[in-house]
């Protein structure tokens, strides 16, 4: 194997300019560095990260906790990490942690025995008291991204999930609608509590309140969806909108409405949330709220790599803002344009 002391031979350094060079600390001329660089691609070296690790204390690894990491939302989120992590020189370890708290709680665990260096937490329980006890002796910097759950989090990245329901809630009454379904995700979720804040606030505007509406709880899945729209129908409800809680959930809604023969939007309107890459996609292209999922984690990571170089002072909080986007999938309702 290619040790440091081969590359300082074929360099012409000692082997602690070649140290610096391989850490990226301290002052070495241009020409050794060149030299430097020139011996390590020709022999192959490849720096023991162990090893730096003992010598520095630090491990070079994040650790991250999220929901799923097989679904697309949060892999989206964990992409945002990568880019800073990586621009960082960081590696970073993920889990899930399934919103079960003794999932999440083993997930923590686990990242900190394997000794990382600082850990982004999306948890939907609270921690559990051991996981809190453990990670609280190990004086590993976390920051949190949503609700947050840790009691040590030195930082916080959220996401405005009330404005963006607020705006879409508020996009569907100006345009008519007021026989409106809200299918919601989990209830007892961080982005459902603040989103049926945001629906309440806009449905305040218009002299309205949650009970004007129907909202059915289920989960963010495109099952849910299609199943609680199949309901409605079947049910015989009287609705011109439906506003689902995320764009997964959307397409479900869009495919049972298709099934019934019912037209996007001339019979009903469908609003979602999220403005996932199939939104645009969907037939119609889906009227939703984007929420930027790489740049809340990209936010969450830098945050956290601003801590461990101690170039920030805690606590940190930042709201990563959402948008409105109007496609085609949005009208006014039949009674509304015929009035007009």
């Amino acid at each position: 194997m290619v040790t440091i002391t081969d590359v300082s031979k074929r360099a012409g350094v000692s082997r602690s300019t070649v140290s610096r060079v391989v850490a990226g600390n301290g002052y070495v001329s241009e020409s050794k560095r060149k030299a430097i660089e020139k011996a390590i691609a020709e022999l192959g070296y490849r720096p023991n990260t162990l090893a730096q690790a003992l010598r520095s204390n630090r491990s070079n690894l994040i650790g991250a906790v999220v929901v799923d990491v097989g679904t697309p939302y949060f892999a989206n989120m964990i992409y945002g990490v990568q880019r800073a992590t990586r621009m960082a020189g960081k590696a970073l370890i993920v889990s899930s942690g399934y919103a079960d708290q003794d999932e999440e709680a083993e997930a923590v665990i686990e990242l900190i025995d394997r000794s990382c260096d600082g850990i982004l937490l999306y948890l939907e329980r609270p921690m559990r008291q051991d996981a809190v006890e453990i990670l609280r002796r190990s004086h590993i910097p976390v920051v949190s991204i949503g609700r947050d759950h840790c009691p040590m989090s030195r930082g916080r990245v959220v996401l405005n999930n009330y404005d963006g329901a607020r705006s879409a809630m508020r996009h569907l009454l100006a345009s008519g609608h007021r026989k409106i379904v809200h299918l919601s995700g989990q209830s007892d979720f961080g982005d459902t509590i603040a989103r049926l804040e945001g629906i309440a606030a806009a449905l305040a505007e218009f002299g309205m309140g949650l009970d004007d509406i129907d909202i059915v709880n289920g989960i963010f899945h495109q099952d849910f969806g299609y199943a609680a729209t199949r309901s409605l129908i079947e049910e015989g409800r009287d609705f011109t909108a439906i506003f689902a809680g995320d764009d997964d959930m959307a397409a479900g809604v869009l495919l049972a409405l298709r099934e019934a023969r019912l037209s996007v939007p001339d019979d009903v309107s469908v609003m979602g949330f999220d403005d996932a890459f199939h939104a645009k996609h969907m037939w119609p292209p889906l009227t939703t709220v984007r929420q930027p999922i790489d740049t809340l984690g990209e936010t969450a990571a830098s945050m956290l790599v601003e801590l461990l170089a101690g170039s920030a002072s805690a606590p940190l909080h930042t709201i990563v803002d959402t948008d409105l986007v109007v496609r085609s999938s949005v009208a006014a309702p039949v009674q509304h344009r015929e009035d007009a």
